[in-house]
């Protein structure tokens, strides 16, 4: 799955970009290192990079296209670039342009992505977009805010292409029942008071296609949809990280259905290993 390059790896912001869909953020106006072969070239928004150490980031916050293409102008990789929304906007209300985000117990994000209306499908990894993590609030409001988190969104693209190669499962994506939750939100729904999911990278997801009816599949084949189901997920992701050795470290929950939720697995990119729920 990984984006091929001419000659050497593409970096973006100091990391190689590991897929041909990725996404990367920025402040406002600031400094982006980049590098690329001498038979690739950048472009932001369709209009070429004249460099290929840095360039500035827009001041405007919001959604860019930064490409790296061949030569022959083939796309090599497809980066949806965040210019973030500086935290220093949240209000004395809590509010980040109307967004409830409420107050953070400890280590403030420096801004947020703002996604408008409509913005919902642009892709983030081959597998997923950036609307499968916004927060469960304000429905009708627009813009959102939300963080996402590369480490978390590897380890969900390492956990589903294991699943599809080993024939577990045909989906395209994960359901993802709960991404990102603003400060406001986390509290509102009794969560623990340093979750994750504040910072972007923790995602509560099951597999959901066989048939596609809003809960996990019987992914163990036992005839019935139960804990067993998010057991069998969480062993098999456990399994699985435990053996790559490229593959971020981070947590992983298993949860049983209750009268509002069918069974789910919690996984998150912390950057050291965390197990509960099995």
């Amino acid at each position: 799955m990984s984006g091929a390059s001419a000659d050497a790896p593409v970096t973006l912001q100091g990391e190689d970009i590991p897929y041909d869909v990725w996404h990367a953020t920025a402040l406002p106006g600031a400094d982006v290192a980049f590098s690329h072969p001498g038979n690739v070239s950048a472009y932001l928004d369709d209009k070429p990079l004249r460099t290929d150490e840095q360039f500035s980031a827009p001041e405007e916050p919001g959604t860019y296209d930064l490409e790296f293409r061949s030569r022959q102008g083939d796309v090599l990789h497809e980066v949806a670039f965040f210019v973030l929304e500086p935290a220093r906007k949240i209000d004395k209300s809590g509010r980040l342009n109307g967004f409830r985000m409420g107050e953070y117990p400890q280590n403030d994000p420096e801004g947020f992505i703002r996604l408008d209306e409509g913005q919902g499908d642009v892709k983030v990894s081959p597998s997923f977009r950036i609307g499968q993590f916004l927060c469960h609030q304000q429905p009708d409001h627009w813009p959102k805010y939300l963080l996402i988190s590369s480490s978390n969104l590897d380890r969900l693209e390492i956990l589903l292409d294991s699943l599809r190669d080993d024939g577990l499962t045909e989906a395209d994506t994960f359901f993802v029942m709960s991404g990102f939750r603003s400060p406001f939100y986390n509290t509102a729904i009794g969560s623990a008071k340093l979750s994750r999911h504040m910072y972007g990278d923790a995602t509560d997801v099951y597999v959901d296609v066989a048939p596609k009816d809003g809960v996990m599949d019987d992914i163990n084949g036992d005839g019935v949809v139960n804990k067993e189901d998010s057991n069998f997920l969480y062993d098999y992701a456990e399994d699985l990280f435990a053996d790559a050795d490229s593959a971020p470290k981070g947590g992983l929950g298993s949860y049983s259905a209750n009268a509002v939720h069918g069974p789910f697995v919690h996984v998150d990119g912390r950057g050291h290993v965390a197990r509960w729920g099995r």
